[in-house]
């Protein structure tokens, strides 16, 4: 029976994370949790923990687009390595994903396997989130005066740019696509061990932009296994509004139900106790769960 480690990145809804545990429950299943330092209601969290049940050691005050969600996740994978099981999958997942299927139907799909999966963009630029100076780790960029501020000072550097290199370029070519993914143990094991042999790797991320949708990318496909990667997060959102200014990707719905299990997702988000509560009742139930 191969064993997986679910590691979760979480800020709010203690209520929802329960749920994804019990329905996941399985001997072979253990999670990580990390619960962003800003959270007022940690031991809500905490009441959660179980011999399969584990909180990260440190946690960070994750701002969106900076560093810290890249140091949360490798905080996540030391703290599942650390507890003496030798897992055969790592499986990235935010606070508001749910289980489309049963723990069953979970297990059988990667029974056997080594692929890892993660989702490729090879569309959207990736320089400028590496090549300019950010402000994400220090101040909410999407807010208030942090808005301005990002805008007139990436204009400055893109300007400055045109005159001198104002930042190295990685040192092997960039790859992105979405942060969450599901890693066999021999990726895992590469992505670590380059990085403690290369911790510059890590530093040069500093003052980056979303860069947790690279970091992790760039390492997987200039690899050796990058032909092991099936080009799939497994994971089902909409990034499609249904009404102006409505935050993507969307909260699904019941109404997402039927579209959902077209795909091979075999996680959806994002979720929400109570806009998502009858998609919840009928991924519970469907035909899948044993």
């Amino acid at each position: 029976m191969m064993l997986h480690a679910i590691l979760v990145e979480t800020h709010a809804n203690s209520d929802l994370l329960e749920k994804v545990i019990r329905k996941m429950t399985g001997e072979n299943h253990y999670f990580f949790v990390h619960v962003d330092r800003k959270t007022k209601k940690y031991q809500d969290f905490l009441k959660l923990a179980s011999h399969h049940v584990f909180f990260t050691d440190k946690r960070y005050n994750v701002r969106w687009g900076s560093v810290d969600q890249i140091y949360a996740t490798l905080e996540l994978i030391n703290k599942a390595r650390s507890i003496g099981v030798e897992f055969d999958y790592y499986h990235l997942i935010s606070g508001q994903d749910y289980p489309v299927h049963s723990p069953q139907y979970f297990d059988d799909f990667f029974s056997g396997s080594t692929k890892s999966y993660m989702e490729l963009d090879k569309k959207s630029p990736i320089e400028p989130r590496y090549m300019y100076y950010h402000l994400n780790g220090i101040m909410n960029v999407r807010k208030g005066g942090g808005e301005t501020l990002k805008r007139y000072s990436l204009k400055l550097q893109k300007r400055l740019s045109s005159l001198f290199q104002l930042r190295k370029p990685l040192p092997m070519r960039p790859y992105k696509g979405s942060n969450w993914w599901s890693l066999h143990k021999d990726m895992v094991g590469y992505i670590l061990t380059y990085i403690n042999q290369h911790p510059e790797y890590l530093t040069r991320f500093r003052f980056s932009s979303c860069c947790d949708e690279v970091f992790f990318h760039t390492l997987a496909f200039n690899s050796k296994l990058k032909y092991t990667i099936v080009e799939d997060d497994l994971r089902y959102y909409d990034w499609h509004r249904t009404y102006p200014n409505e935050k993507l990707p969307r909260v699904l719905t019941h109404s997402d139900y039927n579209k959902i299990m077209t795909t091979n997702a075999l996680f959806c988000r994002k979720m929400e106790n109570k806009m998502s509560s009858k998609l919840i009742i009928l991924l519970d139930d469907n035909e899948n769960i044993i």
